[in-house]
């Protein structure tokens, strides 16, 4: 487009100059009474040379030859008069500098050319009899020759030099370009990798949380938890300006419900410390439309960032968050105001906020933490969004960002409303006095007043409990809000008063209720939502059905496909949580392969996996489900959770898409939206059961009579084992501690995964070996990855570490460090499988150099035995059969990895099955 606009211009110019020229050139002809005819020819070819650039119907060479002709005919027709002669050479060099303009080098030379010929034919013709040559005649010809010859050179070396130039800019141009194509292939590759432990992280804690009734492992594996999330957070906000900076932020629009960001926001539970006490306030318009139309997950974004921000530069006080709507033509403008009462931002660090990496408090000395990337993503995201950000702040007063986005709206029905209104009596009693800092009690009065505005609902407030008595006294409560100072000061009138209305109690994360008590606990933050929930329901009985209850999914059949042992781990303790039957699978070509003989409710399946990825996966299973004309749920499971990704799933295919690391409250929500709703029910929380099970068995161990202490005394040595195998693991450089955090403290689960650590050593170590003699970086790398974290699964983090720099030094493709480190990584790897097999008793399977290679003829006679035997359901010769076959290889492949889905049927008693794939054969 830049080239096209620089020609036409370029064009323009030479055709103004040639034009000017022209017509001085006929008002000179005419005046010097010059060849009439030739007037017409110049009259005309200026007419020509002007139509054909005002209709640009010829190609643009052609018309760029065409002016320089008639140019040089111009020139020509002026210079073979005799007055003009010593005249030419000045012009003849503007049009060397006007063709310049064009970069064209043969223009240039014709140019040069044409004047040599003019003056040649001038000596020629015109002044050779009628003028004598004097030596001032030939000196200031050859000064005319030189300059327009001069003229031409210099103007040629200025182009070659700019040509130069731009070529070299083109190059760096070029270069920066791969260099930022690198970069955005190096984060998408950094989030898959970083974003499968986080997830081991995340996704096994939420499990353990469910199930632990230890309090002080309670906090401990919340703590690990939360730093997984900040993490994520952090590798997410990477992704996120490193889109912004490279000018790549696409738009993932969609129907979305502001109440629903909210919520989530909340739930997640990343936008405030326990430890801070920091008063946290969202007011949020009922009267917002109920279904909007943009990116959400850009505006839960933009939220999360400011409310942080606020967050993390408030000592005391409180943030406040203010979200309304303007009726606009389009829809609406969101705007979103985010208030605090921190430490504010000084004027002269007001211009800078906006800049990469720039933080308020940098330095060792800083108080809050970041990557200083928070206003610079939400600058970024709003611009993509045609929308606007503001900025207010005082000097130790605080600071206010407002927001204002525009969407449109799909349902404009409000998005909360009150369904008993002329049945409901609400009274809200708060101490204004208890708020050191009087901001805070504004941002509370502003929400109740905006809340009973949105909600045309009347609210009795008081403030003192002389008022909360005489109000109760006159008036027939149905619901009461209240402080949990205030109830602490008065329990047993509000427990008494609990029992004529509902009386709410927004309390903090740390306080409850007095047991029996027959209140109602509001967490902070708290928005309008929870509160129109507690107003439109019963208000005695509905809102304790709920208490106690979780979403379970009984009897549904998932299959998670994923290449990485971890995330199947995770995936499948997740949904086992919610009474799913899980079956998983390796690989894409696994998947299809299970698809075909069984059949799933769900299916949960990673997008980026070697050979055969989701999208391929994806279409396969949506044939087989054609032929059998079934609705399958396939819901993308992937850590490339870059801009845009939802809608290329949903593209693609896909029904839904969860990112990881795994969130609890998405999971949940994907789940409601893709299964039917007779498979979601809600029942009794299973971690209580659990919990007074486990108070009984200890209780009934301790009180045994002395004929149970043959069993007592059998728990125990079972628990003297455990002791010993922890001792002699460590021995190996197995840390069981460590390794049992990943396994939700499940010692049979943990056995199970050292046992199949330690099994695939010998498969993987003639991997490694044969990878790096072949100089094979790349595989070399997948294989070392894999072990680094199946490593740190097991507890052997040592020998993670270690496979860790070596996969480094792969990336680089650094030959002499691997070959040099070789052994120790393989001699650690040994120790560590050899300490796992002589505590486990596991018999050490032979290495592949030392498998037997067997025949084609006695593969086949094998073979047409097995098929043999499993025909006639022999089921002792068959596993013999197939274990001496496990241990022989064919043309350079076990035999074991070609038998797999034979001894797998076999293991299913699927024998029919089983004999038809060895038919395959």
């Amino acid at each position: 487009m830049f080239e096209r606009e620089r020609e036409k211009a370029t064009h323009l110019l030479i055709l103004v100059v040639y034009s000017i020229f022209t017509v001085v050139l006929m008002g000179e002809s005419v005046l010097m009474h010059w060849e009439t005819g030739a007037v017409v020819l110049l009259l005309i070819g200026l007419i020509v040379s002007w139509s054909i650039h005002i209709t640009q119907r010829v190609p643009s060479n052609i018309r760029f030859w065409f002016y320089f002709i008639m140019s040089m005919l111009s020139c020509f027709f002026y210079g073979i008069h005799e007055t003009s002669m010593y005249d030419l050479a000045p012009l003849m060099i503007l049009i060397i500098m006007l063709f310049g303009v064009a970069e064209n080098y043969y223009a240039i030379r014709l140019i040069v050319a044409t004047y040599f010929f003019i003056m040649v034919y001038d000596f020629l013709f015109v002044v050779s009899g009628d003028m004598q040559i004097s030596v001032l005649t030939v000196t200031r010809s050859i000064l005319h020759f030189v300059l327009v010859f001069v003229s031409g050179q210099l103007v040629k070396t200025i182009l070659e030099r700019r040509r130069r130039e731009r070529k070299s800019t083109e190059n760096k141009i070029r270069e920066l370009s791969e260099a930022n194509k690198r970069t955005e292939d190096f984060m998408v590759n950094v989030s898959h990798e970083l974003r499968t432990p986080i997830n081991a992280v995340t996704g096994i804690t939420s499990v353990m949380l469910k199930n632990e009734e230890d309090p002080d492992k309670t906090k401990d594996i919340h703590a690990i938890q939360l730093a997984g999330h900040r993490l994520f957070s952090q590798i997410e906000d990477i992704m996120d300006f490193t889109e912004i900076d490279t000018g790549k932020v696409s738009l993932s629009e969609d129907n979305y419900m502001i109440t629903s960001i909210i919520n989530d926001i909340i739930t997640e539970n990343r936008v405030f410390e326990a430890s801070k006490r920091i008063e946290l306030i969202f007011d949020i318009d009922a009267k917002i439309p109920a279904l909007l139309y943009g990116d959400g997950r850009k505006i839960k974004k933009i939220l999360r960032h400011l409310i942080d921000n606020a967050y993390k530069f408030t000592e005391q006080g409180g943030v406040y968050v203010r979200i309304y709507a303007l009726p606009k033509t389009y829809g609406i403008n969101l705007c979103m105001k985010i208030s605090d009462t921190g430490s504010g931002i000084r004027p002269e660090e007001m211009g800078r906020i906006k800049e990469r990496f720039y933080q308020t408090s940098a330095g060792r000395n800083r108080k809050a933490g970041g990557l200083g990337l928070g206003l610079s993503i939400v600058h970024g995201m709003v611009n993509a969004m045609g929308g606007f950000v503001q900025i207010d702040s005082v000097v130790n007063q605080g600071t206010t960002v407002s927001v204002s986005l525009p969407q449109k709206v799909i349902e404009a029905a409000p998005s909360m409303t009150i369904e008993k209104r002329d049945s409901i009596c609400v009274a809200c009693y708060l101490n204004p006095e208890k708020y050191q800092i009087p901001q805070v009690r504004d941002y509370y009065n502003e929400m109740i007043a905006h809340m009973v505005q949105s909600l045309e609902l009347s609210v009795h407030r008081v403030s003192s409990m002389e008022e909360m008595e005489n109000l109760a006294a006159y008036c027939h409560l149905t619901h009461l809000f209240i402080g949990t100072e205030e109830y602490i000061q008065n329990p047993e009138y509000f427990e008494k008063a609990a029992e004529k209305m509902k009386v709410s109690v927004a309390a903090a994360a740390d306080f409850d209720l007095p047991a029996g008590s027959r209140a109602t606990l509001l967490r902070k933050p708290f928005y309008s939502l929870p509160l129109i929930n507690l107003l439109n329901a019963d208000p005695l009985t509905e809102g304790d059905s709920l208490k106690g209850k979780h979403m379970t999914c009984p009897g549904v059949r998932v299959l998670v496909v994923d290449d990485e042992p971890m995330n199947l781990l995770v995936a499948e303790g997740i949904l086992k949580n919610y009474g799913m039957s899980v079956t998983t699978a390796k690989s894409g070509k696994d998947a299809v392969e299970i698809c075909k003989s069984q059949e799933f409710h769900l299916i949960l399946l990673d997008h980026m996996m070697p050979e055969m990825d989701g999208v391929e996966t994806l279409k396969l299973i949506r044939k087989l489900n054609e032929k059998n004309k079934k609705e399958l749920p396939i819901i993308a499971f992937t850590a490339n959770a870059v801009s845009g990704a939802r809608d290329m799933f949903l593209q693609e295919g896909f029904d839904e898409f969860i990112s990881k690391p795994i969130e609890i409250f998405e999971m949940e929500r994907v789940l409601k939206k893709v299964l039917p709703k007779s498979a979601v029910i809600y029942g009794e929380d299973e971690k209580e059961k659990k919990a007074e099970a486990t108070a009984d068995k200890i209780k009934n161990r301790d009180s045994r009579p002395a004929e149970d202490e043959k069993s007592v005394r059998e728990e125990n040595v079972a628990d003297i084992q455990e002791g010993e195998l922890e001792a002699n693991l460590a021995k190996a450089g197995i840390s069981v501690s460590h390794g049992l955090s990943y396994c939700q403290n499940d010692m049979a689960f943990y056995k199970e995964l050292i046992t199949k650590f330690a099994e695939e050593f010998p498969d993987k170590k003639d991997n490694l070996t044969e990878f790096l003699e072949q100089e094979n970086a790349a595989d070399y790398k997948i294989r070392v990855h894999a072990l680094k974290s199946t490593a740190r699964l097991i507890g052997a983090d040592h020998l993670s570490e270690l496979a860790k720099s070596m996969e480094e030094a792969a990336g680089k493709q650094e030959y002499v460090y691997l070959k040099a480190h070789q052994d120790e990584l393989m001699e650690e790897y040994d120790r560590v499988c050899s300490g796992i097999r002589s505590t486990l008793s596991i018999e050490e399977e032979p290495s592949f150099a030392q498998i037997k290679e067997i025949t084609k003829e006695e593969l086949l006679e094998k073979l047409s035995l097995l098929q043999e035997r499993l025909s006639n359901y022999e089921i002792n010769g068959t596993e013999d059969l197939i274990k001496y076959l496990n241990d022989t290889s064919f043309e350079g492949n076990r035999v074991k990895e070609l038998l797999k889905d034979v001894s797998k049927a076999v293991e299913d008693f699927e024998f029919q099955e089983a004999g038809s794939r060895v038919a395959d054969f």
